[in-house]
């Protein structure tokens, strides 16, 4: 992995970044309900809710992680390649 500036700002980076938070707003989207229930419970329990919350914790992150692996984020990468060869060109 290139850590250097030259490595930062290249355009597959930015491209990979949005990509990668477009996925989280759509696994954010998808595991609202999941999220307000841990939202809820960590109301109800407050400062307990590591202890109390965990059942609620463990079902977000699995929802979660269902859209944001690296599995799902190079099946959507596919899906967008289109869009990704749009804005390679354009450098």
């Amino acid at each position: 992995k290139d850590t250097g500036r030259d490595g930062r700002l290249k355009l597959s980076n930015q491209a990979d970044y949005a990509l990668r938070k477009e996925l989280n707003n759509i696994a954010k989207a998808n595991c609202v309900d999941l999220s307000v229930k841990l939202g809820d419970c960590a109301r109800k329990e407050g400062i307990l809710v590591v202890f109390k919350c965990r059942e609620e914790n463990k079902g977000l992150n699995a929802c979660l992680s269902q859209y944001t692996n690296d599995k799902a984020f190079e099946e959507y990468k596919i899906k967008r390649a289109s869009e990704l060869k749009v804005i390679n060109v354009k450098k």
